[in-house]
């Protein structure tokens, strides 16, 4: 048995301090940023670097306001009235997928209209980086010791201090590798050049299956129950159906 007693501060220096998930939020915007500079440069999209750079400023600012104020909507609704300036804190954890997917698409849309390109065209570009992101996401929920799994009597077990005493599923490294499955799958479908959203509603298939399970099976349900779902089961609902839905509506089409 193991005890979760990494240090989530990378760096310090007086009293400013780097933690460990704002740097693997950080590392994942570069890497969104290499893979579409790179698609641009070798001619495999439409986008121009400019076009890059203002899709990743679109996009980090959806993420960061979309995933506090998802965070605070739907699990900590007093923290937006009671100290609105920790929305910006984004080091300090508490960032709602479901939030910060509603923000990464009106962040989207309006780079579509600006630069008239095809909104699923351009989601599409965003799926594989989104992948390793919350892949990063997920190893940096362990190492702050948060959102951890249910009790376990399994040896390999995990003790996290911040909950209690007891052994727990390491749920949020079955949500890291849940990840890699969900990127393993986007690049084996992009490296076939597949119909325009394709890999948007893969994305989205496979993201709300594998969400669903985690919460189900092995993730304690620390903000509460919908409908005697837990909540991020719930809310991962809509999104394997919009999965769903699109792909049985491009199979349609085709």
């Amino acid at each position: 048995m193991w005890t979760d007693t990494l240090n989530p501060i990378a760096l310090s220096l007086g009293s400013f301090s780097v933690r460990w998930y704002g740097i693997a939020y950080a590392l994942s915007f570069v890497l969104g940023y290499i893979w579409l500079a790179s698609l641009a440069k070798k001619k495999l999209v439409n986008l121009t670097l400019e076009e890059v750079d203002s899709l990743i400023f679109a996009v980090i600012l959806g993420v960061i306001v979309g995933g506090r104020l998802g965070d605070s909507l739907f699990y900590h609704p007093q923290t937006l009235w009671l100290n609105p300036l920790q929305i910006v804190k984004v080091w300090e954890g508490g960032m709602s997928f479901h939030g910060g997917l509603a923000g990464v698409l009106l962040a989207v849309v309006w780079f579509a209209r600006k630069y008239q390109k095809s909104f699923l065209e351009i989601t599409d570009l965003l799926t594989i980086p989104t992948a390793i992101g919350l892949f990063f996401g997920r190893i940096a929920n362990f190492v702050n010791g948060e959102l951890w799994g249910k009790p376990t009597d399994g040896s390999w077990g995990v003790v996290f201090p911040r909950a209690d005493n007891l052994p727990r599923y390491p749920s949020q490294l079955f949500e890291a590798a849940k990840n890699v499955i969900i990127g393993t799958a986007l690049i084996l479908t992009f490296r076939i050049k597949p119909k325009k959203g394709i890999l948007s509603f893969l994305f989205l298939t496979l993201y709300g299956i594998g969400r669903i399970t985690v919460e189900l099976l092995w993730r304690e349900s620390l903000d509460g129950f919908i409908a005697g779902i837990p909540s991020g089961a719930f809310w991962s609902i809509p999104v394997f159906l919009t999965g769903v839905i699109g792909l049985a509506w491009i199979a349609k089409k085709r």
